[in-house]
């Protein structure tokens, strides 16, 4: 696995380089964000009703916006998307931070969703641009890994910098404000290789996909979204909320948090490490489906064993192996489509992503208010093995479809 590893990043383009560069800072911020900012809108007075509207509008947000960014991503250009998209999100932080009303919250999520949607909808199709077929896979498993790792630094980090701004600033609205305005500024460096990103501009008009080239794959792509909707109704339901969990349920520190979640951070990015090597071998499909079934169990003890080490070590490996799938079925997607379809193709599964995301952390605030979190985990587990099991069922007869430029065999297949 590690020669595979070591031939393939030897083959990384400049480009590819560059964008894993700004990906690591990026990463580095959305881990302090993804850790502390339930915690900070607490402190603030707010309820958990209120902590899950928020968690849901840029998911709202990132959904109507994906598709009308990935129709005009081939003129918009990457590096264009990807600035834009990091400086619009660092302003909402600012927004968060500085700020911290209802309204201004509200919109700053809002604003933050416009942001996310832009680097997001641009990360596949770039990184597939950049790479060959060969070091594509692995080019996206070092981003997902290297992106997690990024949030590990963040979350051991931020779990102690409340201490370091002061022992009476700890769990307070003011510790959590100065642990954003870190991460906003560590994120604004993610604007410097972007900026030297080359290749990069809009496309020309003769580059440009024609009208109605997706129509021959939209009975492929129709079921992928499908299988991303069901999948993301259930993360949305318990994944953004994991910390306020641990906290309400066991009464974890910031630090303690910091640690489990630094930790579950740098083992997501092992696994990212590990998928394209198991990929390889057990094909794609196979191995995204069986290392989001092996999880199931993990997430059912996670939400009902008493002791928070044993739901912390279960939490642990549970999202490693869940997320293991992340970068191989990404690649997937983007290699069964013709390369002007990619971007719209990413667009289309990042709304299904964020829309079922959306909607299910929005009942989730309201569902923990009046019955805990003890419906939203078994919940959870039902929608994920609805997920997996199409998976397996629609997508084992396509099988390894070689990553191509996208042929009338697929639309047969589709």
């Amino acid at each position: 696995m590690l020669r595979e590893y070591a031939t393939a990043i030897r083959a990384f383009s400049r480009d590819a380089r560059l964008f894993l560069g700004a990906s690591i800072l990026f990463g580095f911020c959305t881990g302090i964000v993804y850790v502390f900012f339930n915690l900070y809108v607490l402190s603030l007075g707010y309820d958990q009703a209120f902590v899950g509207l928020l968690a849901s509008l840029p998911a709202f947000t990132t959904a109507a916006a994906a598709v009308p960014v990935g129709l005009v991503l081939p003129r918009l250009g990457f590096r264009r998307a990807l600035f834009l998209g990091l400086a619009v999100y660092a302003g909402a932080q600012l927004a968060w931070v500085l700020y911290p009303t209802r309204p201004i919250l509200i919109l700053a999520s809002i604003v933050s969703g416009l942001g996310s949607v832009l680097l997001s909808v641009v990360s596949s199709p770039l990184m597939t641009a950049v790479s060959t077929e060969e070091t594509r896979t692995h080019l996206f498993g070092v981003q997902f890994a290297l992106n997690t790792f990024a949030s590990v630094v963040a979350s051991l980090v931020a779990g102690q910098l409340t201490r370091a701004f002061g022992a009476g600033m700890v769990g307070t609205s003011a510790g959590y404000r100065g642990i954003l305005l870190v991460a906003t500024g560590v994120s604004l460096f993610g604007l410097i290789p972007i900026l030297r990103l080359r290749g990069m501009a809009p496309a020309a008009p003769a580059e440009r996909p024609p009208r109605g080239q997706w129509r021959p794959y939209r009975a492929l792509l129709g079921k992928l979204l499908v299988i991303q909707l069901i999948g993301s109704l259930g993360a949305g339901l318990t994944m953004p909320f994991l910390n306020v969990f641990f906290r309400l349920r066991f009464h974890a520190s910031d630090a303690t948090l910091g640690l489990v979640f630094g930790i579950s951070s740098f083992l997501t990015g092992c696994a990212g490490f590990v998928a394209p090597w198991i990929a390889t071998r057990l094909g794609k499909v196979h191995a995204i489906v069986l290392t989001q079934a092996l999880s199931i169990p993990l997430l059912l003890a996670m939400g009902f064993v008493p002791a928070f080490g044993a739901s912390a070590g279960t939490f642990l490996i549970r999202t490693a192996l869940m997320n293991m799938s992340s970068p191989v079925f990404s690649a997937y997607s983007m290699g069964i489509v013709p390369k002007g379809v990619r971007p719209l193709a990413a667009s289309l599964l990042m709304l299904a992503w964020n829309a079922g995301w959306a909607i299910s952390a929005w009942i989730s605030g309201y569902v923990q208010v009046s019955a805990g979190f003890t419906p939203l985990f078994v919940a959870t587990a039902t929608l994920y093995t609805v997920s997996i099991v199409m998976t397996y069922v629609v997508f084992r007869r396509v099988g390894e479809l070689s990553e191509m430029e996208g042929n009338a065999a697929q639309a047969n297949v589709a």
